[in-house]
């Protein structure tokens, strides 16, 4: 009987072990293993702060597979490792197929790629993606709702200003309006919005401007300022990077030249500011030179020096624009080696490149000059 007893006690515990852990286990082994089929790694790489090497390429040509198999290829065979693309662009136009209600309604649909495929595909090959967002040049918006307009005071109508229609800088129905499209970008697997143009409009019949929506007599340094503010409150939970485009004169200028381009004010709400101090928009004379654009080096470290000095007690990393057209001077490796040598002896290891048709031919001799070294 004792020996029955034995068993049936033996058989219980055997038992209750295989409840308690065994079932446990093999539970949440089945558990790991359905999670790993859905984790895609390669969307969870993260690129060191400050690389950033890119070229930038607009909506219709990052649309063009002919065109982004050779960006691909060039990015895979030098040091790049990261592309600029239009999300929205000069004119307003978004540049993929947005499901922001607003963007629909106004015609701002272009839907020249498929952001889903276009990010996994960079993502799949460790591609850095740097949305541009064109912000307060854009004519669709003002033509479909002109009391969101910067407004011509001689007659109350949308005024036109550097060969397009502004939204009014201080509308925050025009602030929500694109935090709503940054949003579903970061959504979508988007890792850095890149503002271009976030700035009052600085040239044409400016004196005619008027914001009717600054009703607290603020500045345009408020407005800017304010504006950046908002977007990061709204996308504090949001795994994303905000960085902005300037002026190389902003790094230079104690003012916002009638902007609202104020480097100590915009930097603290950036993760990166990306200064384009193009030699050839320099005026004569710039430190002594006829020619500044005859002298890139000299330009681009004397700019990026003064900027740096500017926003040292901030986090916010500076990153240059490199000048890959030419104007009065025919832009060769040489001066591309130039411009690039004058950032990384400041210290600052990434760089973009800017031409405006899409072609780097010359940039990629000038990488290949460097990888040769």
């Amino acid at each position: 009987m004792q020996g029955k007893l034995k068993v049936a006690v033996k058989i219980i515990i055997i038992s209750v072990i295989f409840i308690i852990f065994i079932i446990p286990v093999n539970m949440l082994r089945a558990e790991i293993y359905t999670d790993y089929l859905d984790f895609d790694p390669s969307r969870y790489w993260k690129i060191e702060s400050g690389t950033q090497k890119a070229v930038y390429l607009t909506g219709y040509n990052i649309g063009d597979m002919e065109k982004r198999k050779e960006i691909y290829k060039l990015i895979q065979e030098t040091e790049l490792n990261s592309i600029v693309f239009d999300v929205k662009d000069d004119w307003g136009y978004i540049d993929f197929e947005t499901d922001v209600e607003l963007a629909r309604e106004i015609g701002a649909e272009k839907n020249y790629y498929d952001i889903d495929t276009l990010i996994e595909e960079m993502n799949t090959r460790r591609i850095y993606g740097i949305a541009r967002f064109v912000v307060f040049k854009d004519s669709i918006l003002p033509k479909s709702r002109p009391e969101m307009a910067i407004k011509d005071s001689r007659n109350g109508k949308p005024l036109r200003l550097e060969g397009s229609y502004w939204p009014d800088i201080y509308c925050e129905e025009v602030w929500d309006y694109y935090i709503e499209i940054i949003k579903e970008l970061a959504l979508k697997g988007v890792r850095e919005i890149q503002f271009d143009y976030i700035r009052a409009p600085a040239r044409g019949n400016i004196v005619y401007a008027k914001y009717s929506y600054n009703t607290g007599d603020n500045t345009k340094i408020w407005a800017i300022t304010n504006f950046l503010k908002k977007v990061r409150e709204e996308t504090r939970n949001y795994d994303i990077k905000i960085s902005a485009d300037v002026f190389g004169w902003t790094f230079i200028a104690n003012d916002d030249q009638g902007i609202g381009q104020l480097l100590e004010e915009i930097a603290p709400y950036l993760d990166y500011i990306y200064p384009m101090p193009y030699p050839s928009h320099y005026s004569t004379n710039f430190l002594g030179y006829e020619l500044p654009e005859e002298h890139p080096y000299e330009v681009v470290n004397y700019t990026l020096k003064k900027g740096l000095a500017r926003i040292d007690s901030t986090e916010c990393m500076v990153i240059p624009w490199i000048q890959a057209f030419s104007m009065k001077v025919k832009y060769t490796e040489k001066e591309i080696l130039g411009q690039i040598k004058a950032a990384e002896d400041l210290g600052i290891e990434g760089f973009l490149f800017w031409n405006a048709v899409n072609k780097y031919k010359t940039v990629e001799k000038a990488l290949n000059i460097r990888d040769n070294e």
